[in-house]
């Protein structure tokens, strides 16, 4: 290879090398900063994550897809990640690193499959570096990583469905070899996230604009057809249809009345700055007769535009930044694509520090000011995650973690209340009932008949024999459980409450939990602040 062709080399893919180099550094600096803040052990950012975790290991070594492994639940919003951290299990043994592995490995892809799909813009590599240190950034991939979740496989499937449709629906006609590669990823795309149907929905009513009935059929067919079959296998074991992670969540929002659901999509917006931003600057640079109105870059705008806003409506925001984190992706990989023009003749590159004054004329300084506001809200978004990861992290070491070990050492094979149900659930081998209805079948009836209370949650636990309970107090708690002790974390940034309580379900529970706790609190994190009953007895 001659020093020519290696110097070109180098230069083409230069973005990609910088990007990835910022990302997995600032990985290891978050990795670090974990391990250090929580005495040597990796713990992801949010719960969520070890519901997944427990799922997979009983689906392994039970063969039963559920929170424990004394029955079937459905309790995952994303079936198809339980399958592939199980998967992983199989090969490498259970080990709850896989899915930062998975993660590290994912985030890197995402970064290369965004500079693939750059490569198609004529853009200087200067450009295209901004934009893939901005997606790396701004989208909060190094806070992704760090939960376990499957956003980051979400982000990958989301971008490469909506490259692939709007390259489909801009051209005249379409290979056969692009129709099925778009309906392999239309399957995936869905069965990992249900939020997926935001962008399926908007591509095929495109494509039946297009009177192309067939790719409009298909691909709504593919969409419903890993949920369909996840509703079947759910019904069959006594669950609802779609997992109860959604119900109750959707529930949630439903009970709100009409009236908070009319204004729903204009709240999520107010609270999502980086989402106003994105959206605004898609839809205000170049417009569809500039090129046409099935231009590729206006089609992918118009998927981007109408998934945003049904997402909005309809799905939820936040949660230590997951929920949009696809909407973000796509976003930014839109204006990229579309604002190349604008910052080709605002001329950046051109400007230098000795002659900075004489070189901002008033067309400069309101690009410049544009960049300013355009970008504000993306980078807190990105600084607050990156400062965030440790400090959630060392919250579930904090409570959770120290949950899970109580239980293990002292509740193994006894069935015990929560609220969160992810750690305990992983660590220790309890028989659990979900306060919050998620991995429990009759908790969750209530949610969606409406009829939840502290006399359906008292029923519940003397039902299933429920000793003692590890719950939030949020006024769905019988007044005759005795609380016999709290533990408080500091610095609360994820977790739904920053004190449990231990209740005594059953009276004759009273004493054993007390002496418990009391001898547990010697190898108790430091960082927890203990007070309640059993502290005045040691």
């Amino acid at each position: 290879m001659t020093a020519v062709k290696v110097d070109e080399m180098e230069v083409k893919h230069l973005p990609a090398i910088v990007a990835l180099s910022c990302l997995l550094l600032s990985l290891f600096v978050l990795f670090v900063a974990i391990l250090a803040m929580n005495s040597g052990h990796m713990i992801y950012t949010i719960d969520d994550i070890y519901v997944h975790l427990a799922i997979s290991r009983n689906l392994n070594e039970f063969s039963v897809f559920g929170v424990t492994r004394y029955e079937f639940s459905s309790s995952s919003s994303s079936p198809f990640w339980n399958l592939i951290i199980s998967a992983g299990f199989l090969l490498v043994g259970v080990n709850d690193m896989l899915p930062l592995a998975l993660n590290v490995i994912l985030a890197s892809v995402a970064v290369v499959t965004v500079y693939a799909l750059l490569k198609d813009i004529d853009a200087s590599p200067r450009y295209i570096t901004g934009v893939l240190l901005s997606f790396v950034f701004f989208t909060s991939l190094p806070g992704l990583v760090f939960t376990g979740m499957e956003h980051i496989l979400h982000i990958v499937l989301s971008l490469i469905f909506v490259a692939l449709s709007s390259r489909i629906l801009s051209s005249e006609e379409s290979t056969g070899r692009e129709s099925l590669l778009l309906l392999v990823v239309t399957l995936f795309v869905s069965a990992i996230r249900f939020e997926s149907i935001f962008l399926v929905m908007p591509v095929a009513f495109l494509f039946l604009m297009k009177r192309n009935w067939s790719h409009a059929l298909t691909v709504l067919g593919m969409a419903a057809f890993p949920w369909i079959a996840y509703g079947i296998v759910s019904v069959q074991n006594g669950w609802f249809f779609l997992p109860n992670s959604l119900i109750v969540k959707g529930i949630d929002v439903i009970n709100l009345g009409i009236g908070w659901f009319l204004v729903r999509g204009i709240v999520n917006l107010a609270v999502s700055p980086h989402l106003l931003v994105l959206l605004v600057a898609s839809v205000k640079l170049p417009r569809f007769q500039d090129q046409g109105f099935w231009h590729i870059a206006n089609v992918t705008k118009l998927i981007f535009v109408s998934s945003c806003l049904m997402h909005l409506e309809l799905g939820r925001v936040g949660w230590f930044f997951r929920y949009e984190a696809y909407l973000v992706a796509l976003g930014i990989f839109t204006v990229a694509v579309q604002s190349r023009r604008f910052f080709s003749e605002l001329n950046l590159a051109s400007l230098r520090i000795p002659t900075i004054q004489t070189s901002l004329n008033k067309n400069r300084l309101y690009g410049l000011g544009l960049i300013v506001l355009f970008i504000a809200p993306l980078a807190a978004r990105g600084a607050l995650c990156i400062y965030w990861t440790p400090i959630a992290s060392n919250n579930i070491y904090n409570q959770h973690y120290q949950m899970a070990l109580f239980l293990d050492r002292y509740y193994t094979g006894e069935t015990v209340m929560l609220n969160d149900i992810g750690y305990a659930n992983y660590l220790s081998d309890i028989v659990c009932i979900d306060k919050w209805g998620i991995g429990t079948l009759d908790v969750g009836q209530s949610f969606l008949e409406g009829s939840i209370s502290v006399d359906t949650i008292r029923i519940t636990a003397a039902y299933h024999s429920v000793k003692i309970a590890i719950l939030y107090l949020d006024g769905l708690v019988p007044e005759e459980w005795e609380v016999v002790g709290y533990w408080t974390i500091r610095n609360n940034v994820v977790a739904y409450n920053s004190t449990v309580a231990f209740l005594a379900v059953m009276p004759s529970e009273r004493d054993r939990l007390i002496d418990s706790l009391i001898q547990f609190s010697s190898g108790l994190s430091e960082d927890v602040i203990e007070s309640g009953l059993y502290t005045t007895l040691v």
